[in-house]
């Protein structure tokens, strides 16, 4: 196993860089990365990929770029929210989608508005107790009359009212945690959806003559993606952290909106990678490389076996010389530093990767009372 720095990648290992570019702004999401992570990935190939394959796509950073350097794309989440919003990044709108999403925003809230009949639920906490109610009626008129309009331009105007439920609610999100503050200023939904769907058209006419292939995404298991084997040129993906974070949760106000189901939450955890406590602890095959700390700490070993599975995937559907970047985070659980690069890196040699190397990108401080540990962020490159 070779372990290098290249701490130019550090800030690519954030989605800070998203904020303001085009398409990438779309929706919010801490836990993503830039795109400047997936073109590097690509040029250190040694041929141009055609096709590329995200099997944890999130907000769909990779299939972007993939689609803007004209590679076939393909992504697979185990979140619908994440799915829903790669599809609506990477769509091809028409003219027409673009000129009724104008319409809509232009002239909705001129409408005389009757209470709308939907039931929103979320299981954490009762809707009407994170907005404020003229926020919460807008939010139910929005997504009700969405509903009726075509499908490209319902896909984007239901992104954009999901993408502002942050700033238009008492909500905070904190670390792995949603809290309600009375104290947080909410911005009148009005106001967030017009601005938001104003960027999001000005990013769309600016690119009108750019038309590639939709990338395809997929609601599913990175463990188990139904892709044919030897399928794919390069894999560039960033995992789930070992960082106790239910993102099920921390999304889940999201989540609720779009499916409008309560139980959308928990029927995701059910696919999802064990990264967190509380989902089904036991383990029956650990990974060797993991060690007395599995069974020590039951959230390591649960999440080491279930990534065992992710990396054969990516194995089986590679072709022979392609290899996969896969951005990953060492953690601090319950006092124990768990080096995820490394115990990534062996598994992937056993499981019959030729060359594996971990690159470096950052190294940060985990303030673990009552200790302050250095740990790192990195790339595992796992070449077939």
């Amino acid at each position: 196993m070779k372990i290098t720095n290249d701490f130019s990648l550090g800030p690519y290992m954030t989605f800070d860089q998203s904020k303001e570019l085009p398409f990438h702004c779309w929706f919010w999401y801490k836990e993503g990365f830039s795109p400047e992570l997936v073109k590097w990935a690509i040029n250190k190939e040694r041929k141009r990929p055609e096709r590329l394959l995200d099997p944890f796509c999130g907000v769909g950073t990779s299939l972007l770029v993939a689609k803007e350097n004209g590679i076939f794309a393909a992504g697979v989440d185990a979140s619908d929210l994440a799915a829903f919003v790669s599809k609506a990044k990477t769509r091809n709108y028409s003219s027409r989608d673009i000129e009724t999403a104008k319409e809509f925003s232009a002239s909705i809230f001129a409408e005389s508005r009757p209470p709308a009949p939907l039931q929103w639920e979320f299981e954490l906490f009762d809707p009407s107790k994170a907005f404020p109610k003229r926020n919460l009626n807008d939010i139910l008129f929005l997504r009700e009359r969405i509903e009726y309009l075509e499908p490209g331009s319902r896909s984007l105007l239901l992104l954009a009212l999901l993408s502002v439920l942050p700033q238009a609610s008492l909500i905070i999100k904190d670390g792995g945690v949603l809290k309600i503050s009375k104290e947080k200023s909410a911005m009148p939904v009005k106001d967030a959806f017009r601005r938001k769907v104003k960027r999001m058209v000005a990013d769309l006419e600016s690119s009108a003559d750019n038309i590639a292939p939709e990338p395809e995404v997929f609601l599913g298991d990175a463990r188990s993606m139904g892709l044919p084997d030897a399928s794919e040129d390069i894999i560039v993906t960033s995992p789930p952290y070992l960082n106790n974070i239910d993102y099920s949760k921390i999304y889940g106000m999201e989540l609720s909106l779009l499916a409008m189901s309560k139980a959308a939450a928990e029927e995701v955890r059910m696919r999802s990678v064990r990264s967190f406590i509380g989902r089904k602890m036991r383990v029956q095959e650990m990974p060797v490389e993991v060690g007395e700390i599995g069974e020590r700490i039951p959230i390591i070993g649960t999440y080491f076996a279930d990534m065992e599975g992710a990396i054969k995937e990516m194995h089986r559907v590679l072709v022979p010389g392609a290899a996969a970047y896969v951005n990953v985070s060492n953690s601090v659980i319950h006092d124990t530093h768990v080096l995820v690069d490394e115990i990534f890196a062996d598994m992937a040699q056993r499981i019959g990767f030729n060359e594996v190397e971990i690159v470096v990108g950052a190294e940060r401080i985990a303030d673990v009372k009552p200790q302050k540990v250095r740990t790192r962020e990195s790339v595992v490159i796992m070449r077939k």
